[in-house]
């Protein structure tokens, strides 16, 4: 969802906290009193406008497309080492349509996704975002990307009236960021019996207060239908009441000046999700296949959201966390980083063979590891001669910053010393910095896919773009690792909340209190 300063204020004096005090005793009003200082989520972003130039061709060049979002299992979540979500699975698609790789950013506690495109440290944001005119005036909207309604959903067995009069006097929950809540305040006025809107903790999502109602600390929570019928997979204690909305569109986010990027993204959309002209939703292949992965499959919905595969709940990344933490530690390695590496070398399989004779968790050769091809199945053996190698590299890049150090490492470990070197040397030949990622080596690496230059070199042709790819790609998974998993054990999950559920902070009479 988006963060809570994605809606301006509304203009007005606040009532003195003692007449709303009488009017809610008067009118039954449940909701408590707002403090001075908060604003219902409806300021704007930190960042309302854009401040950087960033368009489709700079994606392009760059080879990198950003998506921000929350953490959360429709969206984008952890699963089994990898990346998932629906948005995440969309947006992967379309990136692999332009030849880039696609990087997620999760907001730090207090940013919201609005201006971390605005700033620039995102693309795109994504996840289950209502079209909204208000956010209009800080951000430019996508195409549909889903059409969803807004649900109650209660505990099974509670019994209720049919309708909104089924929600008098229920506490009712609501994502705190959740820009629906003004539509929720409007469907409360004028419900024929009023309820408490009850927001949730700072970062806590939809399916984690679907969590809470299954506990029964709150009577009702409103999501959408497709995260309630998830839901429904993996908590069989809830059920779905009234709906509140017909079919309302989901979008995108981009920078009102990336107007060629938003084109681009439409067109993908455009292709794959419309409305035809019976009214009905028509749906790609491709885009059904993961919009039931996420939202009706029970089976695969289950799966992904086993608490075992989730390094959220569980704590682990893989099977193989503390023998990696063993033989990293005594060298002074990140066995995060190293867990993000395997997983990019074969998804933790540690049979896992390539058709050059790479085998095991780390995709060694023999001749290489210096051992005998067979033991490399052995996964203390794998990661033992893995580490020996990974190491001895990045002993080579030790007056480098920590970032490239890790880049340089990671990129001979994939192409081999030799490779690497002709890419700075191209990058000298070029007056570039040869001790540089960015700008440098990120760029020198892919010519070597070109006549030109790789002809001039030592070691010849070599596709460098796959291996600037292979970096982004295990740093990119290495920094969500480190912000689901402490490097000496478990962390809480991103955005996490404090226990207690802070309330609504509107009052159910009028005129409500700003």
């Amino acid at each position: 969802m988006i963060n809570s300063r994605l809606h301006t204020r509304r203009p007005g004096r606040a009532a003195p906290a003692a007449l709303v005090l009488l009017v809610c005793l008067l009118g039954g009003c449940q909701e408590r009193i707002p403090s001075p200082d908060h604003h219902g989520g409806e300021t704007e972003p930190r960042v309302p406008h854009s401040t950087v130039t960033r368009d489709l061709a700079e994606i392009r060049g760059e080879g990198v497309l950003r998506m921000a979002a929350h953490y959360n299992s429709s969206g984008y979540f952890i699963h089994r080492g990898g990346q998932a979500g629906f948005d995440y699975e969309l947006l992967e698609a379309y990136a692999r349509t332009l030849g880039v790789i696609l990087q997620v950013v999760l907001p730090e506690p207090g940013e919201d996704l609005v201006s971390l495109v605005n700033a620039g440290r995102a693309d795109v944001a994504a996840g289950d975002i209502l079209q909204d005119a208000r956010l209009d005036a800080w951000v430019a909207a996508t195409r549909p990307v889903d059409f969803v309604r807004k649900v109650v959903v209660y505990r099974k067995g509670s019994s209720h009236p049919g309708g909104l009069a089924g929600l008098a006097g229920l506490r009712v929950a609501l994502p705190r960021n959740d820009p629906f809540l003004h539509r929720l305040r409007e469907i409360r006025d004028k419900a024929p019996a009023r309820f408490l809107i009850s927001l949730g903790p700072e970062g806590m999502q939809a399916e984690d207060l679907l969590i809470r109602l299954g506990a029964g600390e709150y009577d009702a929570v409103v999501v959408s239908d497709g995260v309630a019928t998830a839901a429904m997979a993996y908590l069989p204690g809830l059920e779905i009441g009234p709906r509140l909305t017909d079919r309302i569109p989901t979008v995108w986010l981009t920078r009102h000046d990336s107007p060629d990027l938003r084109a681009s993204l439409n067109r993908f959309l455009r292709k794959h999700i419309r409305i035809g002209k019976d009214g009905n939703v028509r749906r790609s292949q491709m885009y059904g296949v993961i919009h039931d992965r996420y939202f009706k499959d029970t089976a695969a919905i289950r799966r992904l959201r086993a608490p075992a595969h989730r390094p959220e709940r569980s704590g682990r990344i893989s099977p193989y966390d503390e023998l990696i933490r063993t033989e990293a530690d005594p060298l002074d390695l990140d066995w995060r980083m190293i867990a993000a590496l395997i997983y990019q070398e074969s998804r933790f399989s540690p049979t896992a063979q390539s058709k050059a004779g790479a085998r095991g968790l780390m995709q060694l050769l023999p001749t290489v590891a210096g051992i005998p091809a067979d033991s490399l199945f052995d996964v203390r053996a794998n990661i033992r001669s893995g580490l020996k190698l990974l190491n001895t590299i990045y002993g080579r890049y030790s007056y480098l910053d920590s970032l490239d150090r890790w880049r340089f490492t990671l990129a001979e470990y994939h192409a081999g010393h030799g490779h690497v070197t002709d890419a700075r040397r191209i990058a000298m030949d070029l007056g570039r910095d040869p001790n540089r990622w960015r700008g440098s080596l990120a760029e020198t690496l892919p010519l070597l896919m070109r006549r030109k230059y790789y002809q001039e070199t030592r070691y010849g042709f070599y596709r460098g773009g796959e291996t600037v790819a292979y970096v982004e790609e295990i740093l990119n998974r290495y920094r969500m690792y480190s912000r689901l998993v402490h490097r000496d054990g478990p962390a809480p999950p991103p955005e996490a909340a404090p226990d207690s559920v802070a309330q609504d902070t509107s009052a159910a009479a009028h005129p409500r209190p700003d």
